[in-house]
């Protein structure tokens, strides 16, 4: 039996008809899970290069089914991550805005409907399937820890704790122990707090990380006004009572210095949110006897927090799932609708999205763009890789079929030195990261042992969801990813589960000493994560990234000259819009101006020359930059390639096109 799992919007990526903030459909993504097991899952912005998109998973949805080889018409149940009530209470909304929805009678009409007019093919909608939201969190983590019985806490918009059991299927694995309500959210009391800061929701993990260098106690006691622990694990939020506590930093708009009375609050925050998920969890633990733990939900990502419950000795075992955002929400429809079995042992990849293949496959696509790179198969990718990386270089390093969720693992990354501290400061700036965010690490499992006070085995360390502590002697071998307080964001890589990464450690502890590497996404800040090699090339080209290897080929980039850059075809990706508006110049006279707008982001009308306007007008992504506008030169070829560089047109070579 073959179910398809999906969460997001009803927008496809070039249409915005139906986005509103409201809705909180972002994290697109698409499982296809075959007699209860996963076969691809991928997220939706791999794919149309959105980052955290928002908009219907087309895409990933048709990556799913090209993977198994299968057409919709072949899918038994399409499961969506929202429950019918819930669905049905968004579509009333949708009517009262949109007029031409009066027809359409309830949710699984209009996702139907949505899936029908893409897809080309029509569904039997008794064929939808809706799955309560937090069930579809709570499935992802249960049904794939492993555990034979454990407690899961969601921690999300709505959440709740659950007992997992691996006696039966994913519909019937869980029992609930409690809800909580939107109105005791701890997802809302972070992005009303952060949001009062200057952060907007999508910069969560940046604002949060500047918790360590905060103090908490400097407002402790009015953070502490905003919640009330009650018994039997219980609490109550009131969020009236935060305006009090953001009150005691200056006012701040995004992109502002960040003061110390901003770190102070978010120190704050954190220790409360973690005061909050301890108190709950006490309380289940000793009234469930139950000893190991699931944690899933957007609150999940919060690594401090994680870390405070795995260092409380409450548990055995913490398993994080990796994919605890939104885009998890699709596996754990997929799962509960398929009715799949639990896992009888531990997860230990999530490597099911695009596979890059083998050398031999990207070599053909890399040659392509010959007159921008070099593509050299490598006898020894692992130590060549480790040689580069001691040198001082940021090395790509992509490889098999992606991983899904937010945290880089390690086949799409970008790996470096960890030894040097300047090497942060790089990342971030290749990145356009702020300075403070830390890099994680990678390790193998000794070196973990040897560097790190570890509150549990190293093998249930392959997640990246713990901040660990190091060992004073052992700093050095990790400054570039010291936290402040002297802990790293660790993963530990066994071989069987990712043999390429796990010989690149190695390759580079012979040289170095040191099991360890920096891991950072592989991307640059203006997209999501490279998927395919043309992703990489382009991340190549466009960004401080000093090489890459793809399967065994090392990637270098060369200088390319002008008529090169004109010789490149070029096109707007489907979520650009090129615009040709009439109005006023520096307020003084009327005159046409051309921009590029987003289906994704209405704040985006970015400027473009009149040369550039005629040539993105005519694009159709097989004809050069030169036979587009006659006489087109440099000013023209380096405007298109800023634009390229912030992804809002594509540029490849002309002949593949």
């Amino acid at each position: 039996m073959l179910t398809l799992g999906l969460a997001g919007g009803l927008d496809p990526v070039y249409d915005c008809r139906y986005d509103a903030p409201q809705y909180f459909t972002y994290d697109a993504a698409a499982v296809l899970v075959e007699d209860g097991q996963v076969v691809a899952a991928i997220e939706e912005e791999r794919l149309n290069r959105v980052r955290r998109t928002n908009k219907f998973p087309f895409d990933a949805l048709r990556a799913c089914l090209r993977q198994r080889g299968v057409a919709l018409q072949d899918v038994d149940r399409i499961a969506y991550y929202s429950s019918e009530e819930t669905a049905n209470f968004l579509v009333g909304r949708l009517r009262a805005a949109f007029p031409e929805l009066a027809g359409v009678p309830d949710a699984r009409g209009l996702l139907q409907a949505a899936i029908q007019r893409e897809m080309k093919c029509a569904i039997d909608p008794a064929r939808i399937v809706f799955v309560p939201h937090r069930l579809t969190h709570a499935v992802s983590a249960a049904a794939m820890s492993g555990f034979e019985r454990s407690l899961v806490y969601v921690i999300d918009n709505e959440g709740g704790v659950f007992t997992g059991t691996q006696a039966r299927g994913a519909r019937s694995c869980l029992a609930e122990l409690a809800a909580f309500s939107p109105q005791k959210s701890l997802g809302e009391l972070c992005h009303r707090t952060i949001r009062a800061l200057g952060y907007s929701p999508f910069e969560e993990a940046e604002a949060m990380e500047l918790a360590p260098h905060g103090d908490p106690a400097a407002h402790r006691a009015a953070m502490r006004e905003v919640y009330r622990l009650l018994p039997d694990g219980d609490y109550d939020l009131a969020f009236q009572r935060l305006a009090a506590v953001v009150s005691k930093a200056p006012g701040r708009l995004r992109g502002e210095p960040v003061e110390q009375a901003h770190k102070d609050i978010i120190a704050a925050l954190e220790e409360a949110i973690s005061e909050i998920v301890l108190h709950v969890l006490r309380h289940h633990r000793t009234a469930s006897g139950v000893r190991r733990l699931c944690l899933a939900g957007g609150g999940a990502q919060i690594c401090a927090v994680n870390s405070r419950v795995l260092a409380s000795g409450l548990f055995d075992e913490v398993f994080v799932q990796p994919a605890a955002h939104d885009a998890g929400c699709a596996l754990g429809a997929a799962l509960y609708a398929a009715d799949a079995p639990t896992r009888r042992a531990a997860l230990d990849h999530v490597a099911w999205g695009t596979d890059l293949g083998t050398a031999d496959a990207a070599l053909p696509a890399l040659r392509r763009w010959g007159a921008f790179v070099t593509a050299e198969r490598s006898a020894a990718p692992a130590r060549e890789a480790a040689a580069l990386i001691e040198g001082g270089a940021a090395v790509g390093w992509a490889n098999g079929r992606s991983e899904m969720g937010l945290v880089a693992l390690g086949r799409r990354v970008i790996v470096a030195d960890p030894r040097d501290e300047r090497r942060r400061a790089a990342l971030n700036a290749m990145k356009r990261r702020a300075p403070h965010r830390p890099i994680s690490v990678a390790m193998l499992a000794e070196d973990a042992a040897e560097c790190l006070m570890l509150p549990c085995p190293a093998e249930q360390l392959s997640w990246k969801s713990f901040a660990l502590r190091v060992r004073r002697e052992r700093q050095a071998a990790l400054a570039a990813a010291l936290h402040e307080g002297g802990t790293v964001r660790a993963r530990v890589v066994l071989e069987a589960a990712d043999p390429r990464l796990f010989a690149l450690l190695g390759a580079f502890k012979e040289r170095s000493g040191v099991g360890a590497l920096l891991v950072t996404s592989l991307d640059d800040g203006a997209e999501p994560p490279a998927e395919t090699v043309d992703d990489v090339v382009a991340l190549l080209l466009t960004s401080g990234l000093e090489a890459a290897f793809v399967d065994d080929v090392l990637v270098r980039k060369k200088s390319a000259s002008v008529e090169d850059r004109l010789g490149m075809a070029v096109s707007l990706p489907r979520s650009t819009q090129v615009v040709r508006t009439r109005g006023w110049h520096d307020g003084a006279r009327p005159g046409d101006a051309w921009e590029l707008r987003t289906s994704y982001d209405r704040g985006i009308r970015r400027k473009i020359s009149r040369s550039a306007y005629e040539v993105l007008a005519k694009a159709d992504g097989s004809r050069p930059v030169a036979a587009l506008q006659g006489g087109a030169g440099a000013e023209v070829a380096g405007e298109l390639w800023a634009l390229w560089t912030e992804r809002l047109i594509r540029l490849a070579p002309a002949e593949r096109a």
